[in-house]
């Protein structure tokens, strides 16, 4: 393997594992205090700012995961839901 190649390599495995920590998916706000995430396949959830309470999370079909008092605890705790929720028509038992 190559020295530049090699160093891509591992550029890229570095990517992947920060990539962990950050919230999964692209976050929109389409109003002021309202976001919305999607992750390329399928649509993760909402996020509405509560003044004075904190960010309400919502999950694919609109159940209320709870109240955060950080945006991005938010949106980790949306795309962990939309992970344990299967598409429409499939099973989650395999």
């Amino acid at each position: 393997m190559s020295k530049r190649i090699g160093v891509a390599a591992r550029a890229a495995a570095g990517a992947r594992t920060r990539a962990v920590a950050t919230p999964r998916g692209l976050w929109v706000e389409v109003e002021p205090g309202f976001h919305v995430g999607n992750d390329g396949l399928q649509y993760l959830g909402s996020i509405t700012v509560v003044p004075g309470r904190g960010f309400e999370a919502s999950g694919p079909r609109s159940d209320v995961i709870g109240i955060f008092s950080d945006l991005d605890d938010a949106k980790a705790a949306v795309a962990s839901a939309s992970a344990s929720v299967a598409p429409e028509g499939e099973s989650l038992l395999r």
